[in-house]
């Protein structure tokens, strides 16, 4: 490892420990390496690469589906989702704890994104928990952890960001995540079922079969969002870009004419805030291109495949040492930088030991995922302690039953391959 590389690594972990924007602190990692390595010619390629970076077609599609979300957020779709997911599974054992997780399966397959899912369904899940005897912290702990199953469920933000900073087929990943998103979502409910919290929770709701058809009918018009983005997308009817246009128009005609939840005025609002997250994350993609471009200069790739060969790994010792590192990334670092910032690199030494490409993609975005709710960084850890309003410490002790599951899901998917590349063969990718 040259000194240059050492210098660029701790700028940057140094600029992240000081508390400054993961992009910020890419682009000032970048800029001091140029300034220590005297190749001040680098500094006007940094305008082209932070172009060429985002000046990638599939990254069209983020704006539509982060508008997508916003609609169906502000014009309360996820009602319908809630009342189907009420009456499917509110009266297992666990009752309002596994209407929660089923409701995050369904719901985060539209949003794609785990904050989201915790700062919607939150606000609905943990007061109403919270007012049949849960504990705070156990209602915030189930709402946290069943949002990683979001990213995992396509569509997907996270994926589409892979997809565009690896080179890999989105309908091929979407494809690769299905049974891996659903598998941690059932053995989640398993665990809701198998705690004492979930003692005498069963909701007394109508589970006749009329009751069950209607509230699935009401379901389906809400549902038929993410059905159309993956047909379309796996199907080769529509790219992503084209898909998230076809899902944000199809949104806003049922918010605004079928459902009337939503109001014109409140459009200028809606549009905003999907801009400015938009904006907030192509500039992140921008600056990793960047960083990413200066370690490609400094052989970084190469040095990986040179440390996994000479210790002499095999797929099934690299698949340890990649999930622990992948584990402590997402401790420090948000999902989508990491994704940005490591997985162009581990991808090609993953394959390089024998790895397959959706395998390893599918793990990656897992233990990402779930460093959402650990400390330090814990985005969806602290956004359900502000929702709940309890105490960390006792947030981390009832959320510590829900990691274990979620990481013993992982070392399934991990050493059974197929659990992810079932379904890509079976559709032709």
């Amino acid at each position: 490892m040259s000194v240059s590389l050492i210098v660029l690594i701790a700028v940057f972990l140094s600029f992240i420990l000081a508390g400054m924007p993961i992009a910020w602190a890419m682009l000032s990692a970048s800029v001091s390496w140029i300034i220590f390595t005297g190749n001040y010619h680098f500094l006007q390629i940094i305008p082209q690469r932070l172009f060429e970076g985002i000046d990638v077609f599939v990254l069209l599609a983020i704006p539509l589906f982060v508008l997508t979300g916003e609609i169906i957020n502000a014009g309360r779709v996820t009602d319908k989702l809630i009342n189907m997911a009420d009456v499917c599974f509110g009266r297992l054992r666990g009752g309002l704890a596994q209407v929660n997780i089923a409701t995050s399966i369904l719901f985060s397959g539209i949003t794609g994104t785990a904050v989201g899912d915790v700062a919607a369904l939150g606000r609905v899940f943990i007061p109403a928990m919270t007012g049949q005897g849960f504990p705070a912290a156990y209602a915030a702990a189930v709402t946290a952890a069943s949002s990683i199953v979001g990213p995992m469920v396509p569509p997907s933000l996270v994926i589409i960001v892979y997809g565009a900073a690896t080179g890999m087929s989105v309908g091929a990943m979407f494809a690769a995540c299905v049974i891996p998103g659903i598998l941690i979502g059932v053995m989640q409910m398993l665990l809701v079922a198998a705690l004492p919290q979930a003692a005498s929770r069963r909701r007394d709701i109508d589970r006749s079969f009329p009751a069950v058809m209607q509230a699935t009918r009401s379901a389906l018009v809400p549902l038929m969002i993410p059905l159309i983005i993956v047909v379309c997308i796996i199907a080769g009817i529509a790219t992503p870009t084209e898909a998230g246009a076809i899902a944000a128009g199809y949104t806003l005609l049922i918010t605004l004419l079928l459902y009337r939840t939503l109001r014109l005025d409140s459009l200028p609002g809606i549009f905003s805030r999907a801009m400015v997250f938009s904006s907030q994350l192509m500039i992140l993609v921008g600056c990793g291109s960047i960083l990413s471009w200066i370690l490609a200069v400094e052989h970084v790739p190469d040095l990986l495949n040179s440390f996994l060969v000479s210790m002499n790994m095999s797929a099934i010792t690299s698949l340890v040492f990649l999930n622990v590192f992948l584990l402590i990334a997402g401790m420090f670092i948000d999902t989508a930088a990491a994704i940005i910032l490591f997985s162009p690199l581990l991808l090609a030494a993953a394959t390089n030991v024998g790895i397959h490409p959706l395998h390893f993609s599918v793990i990656m975005i897992l233990n990402l995922n779930i460093g959402l709710l650990t400390p330090p960084l814990g985005i969806c850890l602290l956004t359900a302690e502000s929702i709940a309003d309890c105490d960390l410490p006792a947030l981390i002790k009832a959320l510590a039953p829900f990691l274990l599951v979620n990481v013993t899901a992982l070392l399934i998917i991990t050493y059974i391959p197929e659990i992810s590349l079932l379904l890509p063969r079976y559709l032709g990718f």
